[in-house]
């Protein structure tokens, strides 16, 4: 899927693939099976990338970084995509 999706948002102004990704993702997760789907594809847990930083458990030291997601919108949806921690603005 993602040979056939990368030619046309390549294609397109970075701001709107940008806009479109992120709101096909919104709009995708909202559906539970979509939803389980992600989550039991992106989502691996071990106990050896288990990180604690200044007290705070992380599941994993995989994150994404300020900037994605600015107005929070897709907090939810981006938490089934394994990340150990999404940082919002």
């Amino acid at each position: 899927m993602y040979k056939l999706i990368k030619p046309v948002l390549f294609s397109m102004d970075p701001e709107k693939a940008h806009h479109f990704v992120s709101g096909s993702l919104v709009r995708a997760t909202k559906f539970g099976l979509i939803r389980k789907a992600f989550h039991s594809s992106y989502s691996y847990d071990h106990p050896t990338l288990k990180r604690t930083v200044f007290g705070i458990e992380f599941k994993n030291p995989v994150g994404l970084a300020a900037g994605f997601d600015k107005n929070a919108e897709m907090v939810d949806a981006l938490s089934n995509l394994g990340f150990g921690f999404i940082e919002i603005g």
